[in-house]
């Protein structure tokens, strides 16, 4: 018995020591060939995938945690009949790298610059959705880019608590052998659950559509491993910024749906600000309103 005992302790040791092995490896996670869809920006050590349409002045849209240019696409098409439009995946998102990615705010901000500078946009409205939202509100406290404003849509800005699974996940060393396990097994399952409970009147069929495409893009490990580690390190990168939001001086518009609290109270903080709620209408404010959305991002790149 004991010699059996000692057989499985080691087969299973070296099962968890593959999965380890295998969450650093590229396995699960998909590419994309450039083409006029889909074009790549190298910065740094990173690949970044990105979408531009369109002429005219600039919008860039940032999207949230997790997500890809794919949250954009009902109102991308729209916008780019009047304006240029470029939409990119984050660091660890969609099909971008994360090479050197330490998951914080401040990293995508960087980047967010970085963007603007390489694709020489002038003065660009941006456009943040959740997380994408408090990467504008960091960069409306800190960066020095000029004639810069800012569009934050349903954004956490000042408290955020990750779930426990995310906790886990996010655990340093074994952390990305636990998301490259999910990705094969619970990871479709709880996309499609959270998915759900972010649509308020979306029709069944379009939410379908919405979260097969969700599930191939966020079920990739390292998506999984960035949300976790991003979602950890949220409130600390929230306490860096909140209490400079009285400091900002550019126009900032903040449409909300579901987080009402947190929004009302930066439209109290930052003088030149605008508050929109938008009733009956899930987290996915552009994919479940979007014209409403072309209609207030037009009105305010104008």
């Amino acid at each position: 018995m004991k010699k059996i005992a000692k057989y499985c302790i080691s087969i299973i040791g070296m099962l968890l020591l593959i999965i380890l092995l295998l969450g650093y490896s590229n396995l699960g996670n998909l590419s994309v060939n450039e083409n006029k869809e889909n074009h790549f920006l190298k910065i740094g050590k990173e690949k970044i995938r990105f979408s531009q349409k369109g002429n005219g002045k600039d919008i860039l849209l940032i999207h949230g945690t997790p997500g890809s240019i794919e949250d954009w696409t009902e109102i991308m098409e729209p916008l780019s009949e009047n304006f240029r439009v470029t939409a990119f995946d984050r660091l660890g998102h969609g099909f971008s790298t994360s090479n050197q990615y330490s998951y914080h705010l401040k990293d995508n901000a960087i980047l967010v610059e970085n963007i603007i500078k390489k694709l020489k946009l002038k003065s660009p409205l941006i456009v943040g959705h959740s997380y994408g939202g408090s990467i504008a509100a960091y960069m409306a406290v800190n960066s020095k880019l000029k004639e810069i404003d800012y569009i934050i849509m349903d954004s956490p800005l000042y408290t955020y608590q990750p779930t426990n699974i995310y906790k886990i996940i996010a655990t340093p060393v074994i952390g990305k052998g636990i998301a490259f396990l999910s990705s094969f097994t619970i990871a479709e399952d709880r996309i499609k659950e959270g998915v759900l409970a972010q649509f308020e009147a979306t029709k069944k069929n379009a939410i379908d559509k919405v979260i097969k495409e969700r599930q191939r893009i966020w079920s990739q490990p390292k998506v999984i491993f960035s949300k976790s580690k991003e979602s950890v390190n949220y409130q600390d990168d929230l306490n860096s910024i909140s209490n400079k939001y009285k400091n900002i001086n550019t126009k900032v518009t903040i449409i909300t749906s579901t987080f009402l609290n947190d929004c009302e109270r930066i439209h109290k903080e930052v003088a030149n600000s605008e508050l929109i709620f938008m009733k009956k209408t899930g987290h996915y404010i552009q994919l479940e309103r979007p014209l409403k959305m072309i209609e207030i991002i037009s009105k305010r790149r104008k």
